[in-house]
């Protein structure tokens, strides 16, 4: 939600670390299970190396990869490439720092080279186009 509030992207990341924390704060979850996300919620991701970083389709591994591939780039090419060349569960990695990404940078900073391979591209403006309007 923070990076929809045009924040720099690690102001963003920052502030979803706050409000998460204190949205846990007076919840009853699972304390071990909430320590699983220590990597993205305590501490800052993007400052591990690369091979700190697992893309093995476990869901908390795609979140921390996905993060730390977003965070760790400067375009939506460089994020997308950068979840790709991880290796394992490349296509849920992808997607995840994609749709990240996607919404940091822009549909405008997407590869057109990319779009226009996509099957089906008219099909997925249009419902886009539909979408666009009907959520304005």
């Amino acid at each position: 939600m923070e990076i929809l509030k045009d924040k720099d992207k690690f102001e963003a990341y920052k502030d979803m670390q706050f409000v998460l924390s204190e949205f846990l704060k007076d919840k009853s979850f699972n304390s071990v299970e909430i320590r699983l996300f220590d990597r993205i919620l305590k501490n800052d991701i993007s400052t591990y190396n690369e091979n700190e970083i697992h893309s093995s389709g476990y869901v908390l591994h795609s979140l921390e990869a996905s993060f730390w591939c977003f965070l760790n780039s400067d375009s939506f090419e460089e994020t997308v490439l950068k979840a790709v060349n991880l290796g394992e569960d490349t296509d849920t990695t992808g997607a995840i720092a994609g749709g990240l990404a996607g919404i940091y940078f822009g549909l405008e900073n997407i590869p057109q080279k990319w779009i226009n391979n996509l099957a089906r591209v008219k099909d997925i403006k249009d419902l886009t186009d539909r979408l666009a309007i009907k959520y304005k």
